[in-house]
């Protein structure tokens, strides 16, 4: 409660001495143990603010849509994102105000290496510092032969409808117009059928590979249980691997696919080294 006094005693202040339009937060779901998106623009609306089990979703993604000057209640993940989409020229440092807390779902995501915000312009901490991945489930399917790992994800992608919950859901699918809905040329079909799901999630994967912070929005955004967080961790593994960069820590360095060095790693490429 302590920490959640203090979120709502600081959006109340940048709202009352007008340093900010809104604030943004997490306020009860319609379901227990769930908690969705609220948007305060009045010093009364604050008090609708929790930060609680169930506070999980990536609220960054909700700052690309926004004009004015915003505050936003951040974890670990979000501050990440924030990094990245700051970086990637989406949103201005400026145009943004950081309140970071400690990540109050915890026990949701158990691979999450920082529950704390790494940037922050007010900053209320309580829980402990960065942790290890050890990408224990990346190592398991690693070990599994490629007719395994190529029958586990035609598996997960079959139950793909098609929704496109999980784009919408992540902060680093913030083009204008996606490659899925391009007709000239048209990448890929429409249909839900296995070949077109398959190059859909794999693209998409692509795109954000070295951009991932892996949050975990798609995954719980999936009204099909599709388990892709196995596949972007694996492309987070494979970054840190060979460019030596973990996605969403610094403003200083530059995202690993967004420049080229003459010792880059090409071990993706076929036949690289």
């Amino acid at each position: 409660m302590i920490v959640l006094e203090k979120i709502k005693e600081k959006a109340k202040e940048l709202l009352a001495e007008n340093k900010v339009e809104v604030v943004l937060g997490f306020t009860r779901g319609t379901l227990p143990g769930k908690c969705t998106p609220y948007f305060a623009r009045k010093v009364d609306e604050v008090e609708n603010f929790v930060w609680e089990e169930g506070c999980n979703h990536n609220l960054a993604n909700y700052l690309t849509k926004l004009s004015q000057k915003a505050a936003i209640i951040v974890k670990g993940c979000d501050s990440r994102s924030i990094i990245n989409l700051i970086k990637e020229n989406q949103i201005t440092r400026e145009q943004v105000y950081i309140i970071g807390g400690t990540c109050p779902s915890t026990g949701e995501c158990p691979d999450c290496q920082h529950q704390e915000a790494v940037i922050a312009d007010y900053k209320i901490s309580e829980g402990e510092g960065a942790i290890e991945d050890s990408f224990q489930d990346v190592l398991e399917f690693e070990k599994l032969s490629p007719e395994a790992r190529k029958e586990y994800f035609y598996k997960e992608a079959s139950k793909c409808i098609r929704c496109y919950a999980c784009r919408n859901a992540c902060p680093a699918c913030y083009c204008k117009e996606c490659f899925v809905e391009e007709n000239l040329p048209s990448w890929v079909g429409k249909t839900t059928g296995i070949g077109d799901n398959i190059i859909f999630h794999l693209t998409r994967a692509m795109h954000v590979a070295g951009r991932c912070i892996d949050c975990g929005a798609c995954v719980r955004a999936c009204p099909m249980g599709v388990n892709l967080s196995l596949l972007n961790r694996k492309m987070l593994k494979d970054v840190q691997e060979m460019f030596k960069n973990v996605s969403g820590l610094s403003l200083d360095t530059e995202l690993a696919l967004n420049e080229y060095k003459q010792d880059d790693s090409q071990k993706f490429l076929i036949g690289g080294e």
